[in-house]
C-alpha cells in the first residue's frame, strides 16, 4: 500500500462487496494483508515490491504508518502547548510590569496609608491580593474558554470521527494553574515589597 493511498478518503472494503454494489468493475486503490504472529512485516513489505517490481507497488508497513501519524500529531500539540507557555510567560510578566507601574503611581497614596498607621505587611498584602485578583481572573477566564472551544471543536470532529471522545486532562490544567499563579505572585512579589518600605514622609513629597 503506497502512503497516498493511506491518507486518499475512499472506502476499506473487500473486492466482493464491491463487486455487489457496482455493476462496473472498480479497481481497487490499495492492497492491506494481515500477517500472522512473529512474521516481520517490513521483510514482507519489501519482498512485496521486489515482487510487483513491474507493476510500481509500493508497500507501507501499516504500524509504522500509524506511528509516523502519531509522531506529528505530538509535534503539533507539543508546539501548540510552546505557544501556549510562550503566551503566559508574556502575560506574567506584563502583570509583573504593571505592578511595578502601581506602585510608582500610587507612591503618594501609600504614604498616606502608611502614615494613618498601616504596617509594612498590610500594604504588601493589599498588592499581593489585587495581583492575585488579576491573575486568578485571567486564569479562569482562560481556562473557561478554553474548555469551552475545545468542547465546540471535539463537537465538530464527531460528524466525521463518531467514536472520538472528550476528556478534561485535569492533572495538566491544575499544573498550568498552580505554575502560572505562583509565578503571578512571584512577579510581582517585588513590587510589593517595594511599596512596603516606602516611608510616608517621602512619599508624601514625592513629586
Amino acid at each position: 500500500m503506497s502512503q497516498e493511498a493511506f491518507y486518499a478518503s475512499g472506502i476499506l472494503t473487500s473486492q466482493e462487496t464491491v463487486d455487489s454494489l457496482f455493476s462496473q468493475p472498480v479497481p481497487p486503490l490499495a492492497y492491506m494483508f494481515q500477517l500472522k504472529d512473529g512474521v516481520d512485516a517490513e521483510t514482507i513489505a519489501r519482498a512485496l515490491e521486489v515482487t510487483f517490481v513491474k507493476h510500481g507497488m509500493q508497500a507501507e508497513v501499516m504500524a509504522d504508518e500509524i506511528r509516523e501519524n502519531a509522531s506529528a500529531s505530538v509535534m503539533i500539540n507539543n508546539l501548540l502547548q510552546g505557544f501556549m507557555g510562550l503566551g503566559l510567560l508574556v502575560g506574567i510578566a506584563a502583570l509583573g510590569v504593571v505592578a511595578a507601574r502601581s506602585v510608582v503611581e500610587r507612591r503618594k497614596q501609600i504614604g498616606v496609608l502608611r502614615a494613618l498607621g498601616f504596617q509594612k505587611s498590610m500594604v504588601q498584602f493589599s498588592f499581593l491580593l489585587e495581583s492575585s485578583f488579576v491573575a486568578l481572573l485571567g486564569i479562569g477566564l482562560g481556562v473557561a474558554l478554553g474548555a469551552g472551544l475545545s468542547v465546540q471543536i471535539i463537537g465538530a470532529m464527531k460528524e466525521y470521527f463518531a467514536s472520538i471522545t472528550y476528556q478534561v486532562p485535569w492533572i495538566n490544567i491544575m499544573a498550568v494553574v498552580i505554575i502560572a499563579y505562583g509565578a503571578s505572585l512571584l512577579t510581582t512579589y517585588l513590587p510589593a515589597r517595594q511599596a512596603a518600605k516606602i516611608y510616608p514622609a517621602e512619599a508624601l513629597r514625592f513629586e
